[in-house]
Parts: structure tokens; C-alpha cells; sequence
């Protein structure tokens, strides 16, 4: 029987990604399972904006994505990054179909209007991803949503999460850059959801992991069988398992990732 898999691919490592990962990908298809790919690429953007001398803006301590911004994510995101990508995927002998969540609006999004064209994940319309699986495609999708008055950029691991469940993924997977999860410094092998909670209280699981750790939680409470965060640097290392509680079936292997 089939397994699906979705994979957030954070954008912070797709330059450095162990080229492990393609074999491991390509093996997966070829057994007849279903692989969707989404990526980030705030790193790359950045440096965009940087090269055009576009200036951040910022209300209330939150980036704005003005006009030029918002220009930049789909020449990068949905340009070049992704090009790369399905180019990359290619090479592997994987049939990849480069998206974004305007085609078929297949995601859209409400506007936070104080952030400018930024948007929060609406509804999502998995028919195009489910006809291209169908055929034997890898969909690679970028965090850019169709709104009412124009495309807004969205937080990908917030895109991922709504594309798996929305799916009702087997297995979800967010690929970064760090071994594990790290709790008051040390690596932990084993987490539940209620002791990553408490180590979120206590400040002992603290900055970029936190949105990190809370999107792995819901994408469990959102009917994903399987979720895990991998060290793009490291195929093989075993990182960090976290459970939804003591029955197995829930558990979750955060293989683990990054900030």
C-alpha cells in the first residue's frame, strides 16, 4: 500500500543539503509511495531584497512584506528556488512539477493587512496535488497564497503543516539544520507532546525551535500518522523522536532540525 509523505524544506538548508536525501527520495517513489515536497527560502529572499536595496519595514516588531517584497518571493520562491529544485529532482529521475498555492488556487489565504501582503493559510484544495501523485509526480509547492486582492506570502512551516493535513499525510517531515531537538541544551532522543510543552513553559526549549516543535503538534493533532524533523546535514542521524503520548501509534520520529 502506498504511504504519502510530506516534506517542509526549509530554506535555510536546500543549499547545503546532504545529496543523500535525493537518493532517499528517489527510492521512495520507486517503491510506489507518494512524496510532496514543500520549500521555504527566507535566506535566499533576504538577500534578494539585500542586492535591490529593498529596506525591511517592520510594524510592531513584525516584518511587513511590502509591494517589492512580495515581488522578490515570487521571482525567488517560485522562480529561481524552486527551478532548482525540480531541477535537482530531475537529475534524480523524478518527474517534479514546480507549484505554488495560486495555481488552481489551491492555497488561499486570509490577508493580515497590518503586515501587508502576508497571509494566513484559508482553505486548501488538495485536487491538483492528488492528480499529479496520481501520475507518478512529485508536487514541489512554495508558500505563496492566492488572496482576494492578490498573492500574499505565508510562514511555510504553516503552509506545510495546512498541505499534510489537509492530505491526511502519513508521514510529515521538516528538513533543517540542527541534529535535534534540544531541551535546556542538551539533545534529547525521546519527547512526548505534553513534556515538549512543559519544556516551552520553562524556557528550556526556546527561540526558532518553538514554532518548529508547535508545528510538528499540529500536524499530530491534525490527523498526520508521523511526524519528524531531520537534519538536512545528516540523513542517517537519529535525531529526536517525539510522541503524542504512550501509544505507539501516535509516535512521532523528529528526526530533527533547525531554527
Amino acid at each position: 500500500m502506498s504511504v504519502r509523505k510530506v516534506v517542509k524544506l526549509g530554506g535555510s538548508v536546500w543549499d547545503t543539503l546532504h545529496p543523500d536525501y535525493m537518493t532517499e527520495w528517489k527510492n521512495w517513489v520507486e517503491a510506489g509511495n507518494e512524496l510532496i515536497l514543500l520549500h521555504g527560502g527566507g535566506p535566499r529572499l533576504s538577500a534578494y531584497c539585500e542586492s535591490q536595496q529593498i529596506k525591511p519595514v517592520f510594524q510592531n516588531g513584525r516584518r511587513v512584506t511590502t509591494e517589492d517584497v512580495l515581488t522578490g518571493a515570487t521571482r525567488v520562491l517560485a522562480g529561481e528556488m524552486q527551478t532548482e529544485i525540480v531541477t535537482a529532482l530531475g537529475r534524480s529521475d523524478m518527474n517534479a512539477v514546480g507549484l505554488s498555492g495560486v495555481d488552481g488556487r489551491m492555497l488561499t489565504g486570509r490577508q493580515i493587512k497590518e503586515l501587508g501582503a502576508v497571509g494566513e493559510v484559508e482553505t486548501v484544495d488538495v485536487s491538483l496535488i492528488e492528480l499529479l501523485v496520481q501520475n507518478h509526480y512529485v508536487p514541489v509547492v512554495t508558500s505563496i497564497l492566492f488572496g482576494t486582492d492578490g498573492a500574499l506570502n505565508c510562514n511555510g512551516d504553516d503552509c506545510a503543516v495546512a498541505v499534510a493535513c489537509a492530505l491526511q499525510a502519513d508521514h510529515f517531515e521538516m528538513i533543517t539544520d540542527v541534529p535535534g531537538i534540544r531541551v535546556n541544551g542538551t539533545f534529547h532522543e525521546t519527547l512526548t507532546v505534553n513534556e515538549m510543552q512543559q519544556a516551552i513553559e520553562s524556557g528550556d526549549i526556546y527561540g526558532g525551535m518553538i514554532p518548529k516543535t508547535e508545528a510538528l503538534r499540529s500536524a499530530l493533532s491534525g490527523g498526520v500518522a508521523l511526524a519528524i524533523i531531520r537534519d538536512g546535514n545528516n540523513p542517517t542521524a537519529t535525531g529526536t523522536q517525539l510522541k503524542e503520548g504512550h501509544d505507539e501509534r501516535t509516535t512521532s520520529h523528529i528526526w530533527a532540525t533547525s531554527h
